[in-house]
């Protein structure tokens, strides 16, 4: 950080060393802003405020108000911010390579007064095969939807991953969050017979434990950025709701709502893929540390590219999207956002639905401009905005190929796997799936996509199988 950052954020600098002797000093004044202010220094955060708070991997001092936070760590260099809790994400820097999501030092540890909230269906395989793809990616992508209508849009981060999310949101909103977990929970058992585990586990308790939960942003589009997060905790956090549902991390079974789920469409037909096949694809690196990880994501991220290319891979092109108009393909979206209401109100959302749908597919073919939306390029930001790759901990990416260049890619990766590099899963099928959370037509808005026969789910099940015969063979 220098003086002229740190002045810029209200804080005094009093010196600038090298990080073998002491880093950087910073006193902070005393403030009347009720809101709380944390200095980030990756990989620890310390809270700053009327007196300086110790974290593990930074040095005391004796002076009130003083910190000296070590800015090298494994002869990385790490960049110090000062912020408020509602803006620490969106003030992280942005990547704009993704094969940069691999590099720890792009990455800083999530505040430990934040908390993880996870959503994740039990037994997704097992409702797949009865049918019910859509309806568990529905119930995947409501989780975050319920969580971010219930903190009012603030920019937190999140990730999907087919049959179910992780977002990670300040410790304030925990009692909103909560409850919105217990409704989309009440949602998926009354409306498609799912059983949805849910939960919220504090980062400190993941950090006391040994697992981090670091995070930085990659662009997606020029208007939307996407989290990428490194280290196992939001994968622990996870494991623990799902191993005690009604236990310490678990939302009470007396917890059932209310969860707001405006946003949440599903209107697209499945996208066929315009090469042969989609593959939805899991890594999981099995490195002995961080830089181990690193280094192995780095070479399947290269490897990645070298087969199947970047734009080339893209399992959504905007020439591809056709709206659905039959009840079975729009029923999933109207029994989500119509949960919990009277008939007449589910009743009307038919009409309202296939309206919207015609009008926005005229929009759409005349290049119609309103006030809020230039309709003609929706599909062009919808292909942009789609969350093909993505790293929260495990690599996961949804990609357009060959039969050819699955089986070459899924060559290096058994290699890989035999070496005791990674663990891996795939599946292939020969469409994606797109479920949206639309805030605002015009530029607001995310698309989530999957394979269509539930591809992650069926991944995650191929890469528990390989996980179970690595410890059979050890």
């Amino acid at each position: 950080m220098s003086p002229k950052r740190a002045e810029a954020d209200g804080i005094e600098t009093s010196a600038i060393n090298n990080a073998g002797k002491g880093g950087l000093k910073v006193a902070v004044p005393k403030t009347s802003r009720t809101r709380r202010r944390v200095l980030v220094c990756a990989p620890q955060v310390l809270e700053v405020g009327e007196t300086a708070v110790s974290a593990s991997l930074w040095q005391d001092v004796t002076a009130p108000r003083r910190i000296t936070p070590g800015l090298h760590l494994d002869g990385l260099e790490w960049p110090c911010l000062l912020m408020d809790d509602d803006t620490f994400y969106e003030r992280l820097p942005v990547l704009s390579n993704f094969a940069k999501v691999a590099q720890p030092e792009h990455y800083t540890p999530v505040p430990d007064d934040w908390v993880v909230a996870v959503g994740d269906v039990r037994d997704s395989t097992g409702a797949i095969d009865r049918g019910l793809y859509k309806q568990v990616n529905m119930v995947g992508a409501s989780v975050i939807a319920a969580v971010l209508n219930a903190i009012e849009h603030r920019a937190v981060p999140y990730v999907f991953a087919g049959d179910g999310a992780a977002l990670c949101v300040p410790g304030a909103h925990r009692e909103a969050v909560t409850r919105a977990l217990g409704g989309v929970r009440r949602m998926a058992r009354d409306e498609f017979a799912v059983r949805l585990d849910v939960g919220v586990v504090p980062v400190a308790d993941l950090v006391q434990q040994g697992h981090a939960i670091m995070v930085a942003r990659y662009r997606l589009s020029d208007t939307i950025e996407q989290a990428v997060f490194m280290g196992g905790g939001l994968y622990v956090a996870e494991e623990r709701v799902k191993a005690n549902p009604e236990g310490r991390y678990g939302v009470s079974p007396s917890v059932e709502g209310p969860a707001d789920f405006s946003g949440l469409e599903c209107r697209w037909d499945h996208v066929p893929s315009h090469r042969e096949e989609i593959v939805a694809l899991l890594v999981q690196a099995t490195g002995a540390s961080l830089q181990d990880d690193a280094r192995i994501y780095d070479d399947v991220i290269g490897t990645l590219h070298k087969i199947y290319g970047d734009d080339d891979s893209r399992p959504v092109l905007h020439g591809q999207l056709r709206l659905a108009f039959a009840p079975d393909k729009l029923s999933t979206e109207q029994r989500v956002r119509t949960h919990g209401q009277g008939w007449w109100r589910r009743v009307l959302y038919w009409p309202a639905l296939w309206m919207q749908n015609a009008l926005g597919g005229l929009f759409m073919a005349m290049d119609w401009t309103t006030d809020e939306t230039q309709w003609g390029n929706y599909k062009e930001d919808l292909e942009a905005h789609t969350d093909y790759r993505k790293m929260d901990g495990t690599l996961r990416e949804v990609l357009a190929g060959t039969v050819d260049q699955r089986e070459t890619f899924e060559a290096y990766l058994q290699e890989q796997y035999e070496a005791g590099n990674l663990v891996y899963g795939l599946d292939a099928s020969d469409a994606a799936m797109v479920t949206c959370l639309v805030f605002k037509h015009e530029k607001e808005h995310v698309h989530f996509v999957d394979g269509a026969d539930g591809g992650y789910a069926h991944a995650a099940q191929d890469l528990k199988e390989r996980e179970r015969g690595r410890g059979a063979s050890g």
